[in-house]
């Protein structure tokens, strides 16, 4: 929410300043989403406040669980009419994960991705990025689940194309008087934004960096992912290499699988070369991500290549995890999200 309109709007009707702390304590720790939920406010008050201030700039739409109620895909409303999607994820037993989506569509428009053949309608503001995590913990709440434990910046959308709203939504969650969040448990994933992973590794060197990077060679990755013709894979080796140098922290590199495209002895040997032209092994977490059907024509490789292409790297000093796919029957598994 506006915490700055809130602030205004009460000194201009002179309610006393400490129902702000009210306020931004129920919104922020407790996860209110409408003032009704807020009953330490009078109900006068509250009535004023609801045909002045909107705590919530989203309208949840649609909530889907997946048949193995690991993953909850929310579909939300915007005040403009158009509709975005994120995804709650049960990586660990004991905590949820939540993919949260930074923008209206994506202009980087890789073609095995859903939200990229939508195309950019435009960026969220941080309220509405924020609203993502405050909605799916009031959603968690109300289960009696387990909390949020970790925020993943990938959903629909690059987040270093809409830098200044993902910096200040960052902030917001991670922010001890607000969410408090840590910033270890948050992660960005760029596909290869390079003025972007510059400011990210001044502005939060705590955080996780994620690169969505898919191919290890400048045409098939520039075929892959359609911004490498601006940032090419040397221009991204070295903005790591100096992010490496100054945080001293591991990249997670995200790697979709795909059959008869990227998975080949030949990819594996130029994916491990490629990354130490960047920087020691111990530095790189490989995560293999077998792609979730998007309705087009690539598809995933079988278990066993896939365990295959694992073993080749790690064989080669490469720490790998294999993605579990959760939340594709309800399409909310990697590359699918679309704000249907």
């Amino acid at each position: 929410m506006d915490l700055k309109k809130l602030s205004i709007f009460l000194k201009e009707n002179k309610i006393p300043a400490f129902r702000l702390k009210q306020v931004r304590d129920a919104v922020y720790k407790n996860f209110a989403v409408s003032w009704e939920e807020i009953p330490v406010l009078p109900a006068a008050l509250r009535e004023r406040l609801r045909h002045g201030i909107h705590i919530n700039s989203l309208e949840t739409l649609e909530t889907r669980i997946s048949k193995k109620k690991d993953a909850v895909k929310f579909c939300f409303a915007l005040k403009d009419g158009l509709k975005i999607e994120s995804v709650l994820l049960k990586l660990l037993s004991e905590k949820w994960s939540l993919c949260i989506s930074t923008q209206v569509g994506c202009p980087v428009r890789c073609p095995f991705c859903a939200t990229g053949k939508k195309g950019l309608k435009r960026n969220l503001s941080p309220d509405e990025i924020t609203d993502q995590y405050l909605t799916a913990a009031n959603y968690l709440k109300k289960l009696g689940e387990q909390k949020i434990g970790s925020v993943i910046f990938m959903g629909m959308g690059e987040p270093f194309l809409n830098y200044d709203s993902v910096a200040e939504a960052v902030r917001t969650i991670a922010d001890p008087d607000l969410i408090g969040l840590g910033q270890r448990h948050i992660s960005v994933s760029t596909s290869g934004h390079v003025p972007g992973i510059r400011r990210f590794a001044k502005d939060f060197p705590q955080c996780n960096l994620a690169i969505s990077l898919h191919a290890a060679e400048e045409p098939l990755r520039t075929d892959l992912v359609p911004l490498n013709r601006t940032y090419p894979l040397s221009q991204l080796a070295k903005a790591l290499k100096d992010y490496i140098f100054s945080t001293k922290r591991r990249v997670f590199v995200e790697y979709v699988l795909m059959e008869g495209i990227n998975n080949s002895r030949t990819q594996v040997a130029r994916l491990n070369a490629w990354l130490r032209t960047v920087a020691a092994p111990k530095y790189f977490v490989v995560n293999i991500i077998p792609y979730n059907r998007t309705g087009g024509p690539y598809r995933a490789p079988t278990r066993e290549r896939i365990k295959l292409f694992a073993g080749l790297l790690e064989a080669a000093g490469i720490e790998v995890t294999i993605r579990k796919s959760m939340g594709e029957d309800i399409s909310g598994a990697c590359g699918q999200l679309a704000g249907k």
